[in-house]
């Protein structure tokens, strides 16, 4: 049986609506409507992997313009991801409360205005302001938390894995086309004129994505589920539902490893092969294959994931990211940087994909956006760490070899996490009480038995 098969084959059939012809047209326009939504979360996806790679790629660039050393301008981007740590479960619950449409739009808003400013601006407190609390705010608003919840509202439980694969890979093909670009771009100051342009972009974008998303959750095509919108619920029975859940707690613990070595990755991976002495052509192929390698993985986790095998690809992932950060520390060749390439690439969204999917599939539809945010705090806490923490050990002991090890070592732990205890929280979620309910929902008030049996079952496979 398909994951969540159970859960959807519980809802009411909608009746055939009447009039063959123009129920086939309108069933048309639907999935045309469906197909621009989803075309667009792919292009802001890339567009707000721009915000974190042009930092990547100008790091050691924007430290000369701004005449700061490496460990002082890390305050910019670790302010970013503390940012984006408190801002993601405030942006999950605007996402939930308001929609995806009114998120994304208003994040596409303040992303251009912000680089913008960023370009032009010749002082190191502003550019830290602007980028570590302006910019962390709006690549929190069109990112992974808003477009999960733009994913939920337009397709059922076994589309979503593979849907928000493909907008997820919007960040990919950034590390493909965008990142090597930059790479090749950066002398002296191109970095301000880059910045100029995406706030271009990113404001026009914004008239897009307001002519084109769903003003509401399932007006593309995607029908309410039995005839009705649900009630809303209060924000404390949303935040209590979130943090009852064993589940929740289980894969955002496991994610504070993805953090960690996402941000080494993002902040700190070309100034480390810089420094040891590949240069700028290695480093273009490394992220490039990077981001070839994570298109690939991110379809096969969500492949996987709609299918119940969301257990087996976090594993992976976590286990298979550690390796990856063994080579690269071990043997610091073009050969090794390419095989790290590679090998992080195929899990760099395969752990987001199936963390989210599993919140997005076992909580009340009311608060997954929130549950969302909260699980990408936590990350971005490890992402914190390994950003500020990577700025010292270069300013302290000349090496990013620290970072890489510790990185390494957080990959393990995520490994076991998920390998030991997710499974016994699916099974114990899935369990009902007496009363009917699952052991969740007995801590969240409102959650079905169902919902639970199934996304842990499905998982497990």
């Amino acid at each position: 049986m398909p994951p969540f098969e159970e859960e959807t084959s519980t809802r009411t059939p909608e009746p055939p609506p009447p009039g063959g012809s123009s129920a086939a047209g309108a069933s048309r326009h639907g999935r045309t409507l469906l197909f621009v939504a989803v075309a667009l979360g792919f292009v802001i996806a890339l567009l707000s992997s721009s915000i974190k790679n042009t930092l990547t790629a100008f790091y050691v660039s924007m430290t000369e313009d701004f005449d700061v050393s490496r460990g002082t301008f890390a305050i910019a981007p670790s302010a970013f991801m503390l940012t984006y740590a408190v801002a993601s479960p405030v942006m999950g619950f605007v996402a939930d409360r308001f929609g995806a449409r009114k998120s994304l739009a208003g994040g596409l808003v303040l992303g251009g205005v912000l680089f913008l400013a960023g370009g032009f601006t010749q002082s190191f407190a502003v550019f830290t302001v602007v980028y570590g609390v302006g910019l962390a705010i709006s690549y929190t608003a069109i990112s992974y938390v808003p477009l999960g919840v733009l994913v939920d509202e337009l397709f059922p439980p076994h589309r979503r894995g593979v849907t928000y694969a493909i907008l997820m890979n919007g960040t990919a093909v950034g590390f493909v086309a965008l990142l090597p670009l930059w790479i090749q771009l950066d002398e002296g100051t191109v970095w301000r004129s880059v910045f100029r342009w995406l706030g271009v972009v990113l404001l026009v974008v914004t008239v897009v994505a307001l002519l084109v998303l769903p003003k509401e959750g399932g007006s593309a095509g995607v029908p309410a589920q039995e005839g009705a919108a649900p009630q809303r619920k209060s924000s404390q029975g949303m935040l209590s539902e979130v943090l009852g859940s064993r589940v929740f707690w289980t894969i955002s613990l496991a994610f504070f490893g993805c953090g960690v070595t996402m941000a080494f990755v993002d902040v700190h991976l070309v100034a480390h092969l810089d420094h040891i002495g590949l240069g700028a052509n290695v480093a273009s192929t490394t992220v490039a294959l990077l981001g070839a390698a994570e298109i690939v993985g991110a379809l096969i986790a969500g492949y996987y994931c709609d299918r119940g095998h969301g257990v087996k690809v976090l594993v992976l992932s976590y286990l298979v990211r550690a390796l990856s950060l063994v080579i690269l520390m071990a043997a610091p060749t073009a050969l090794a940087a390419n095989v790290f390439g590679l090998l992080f690439g195929i899990t760099y969204l395969g752990t987001v994909v199936a963390s989210s999917m599993y919140l997005i599939n076992s909580l009340d539809a009311r608060a997954k956006g929130l549950a969302l945010g909260l699980m990408w705090f936590i990350h971005q806490i490890g992402a914190f760490i390994a950003s500020e923490g990577g700025g010292i050990s270069y300013d302290t002991l000349r090496s990013y070899d620290p970072v890489v090890v510790f990185s390494a070592a957080i990959a393990l732990v995520s490994t076991v996490i998920i390998a030991v205890w997710l499974p016994r929280v699916l099974r114990a979620a899935a369990a009902p009480a007496p009363d009917g309910k699952t052991a969740d929902a007995q801590a969240a008030e409102g959650k079905t038995a169902d919902g639970k049996a199934v996304d842990a079952g499905a998982a497990e496979r």
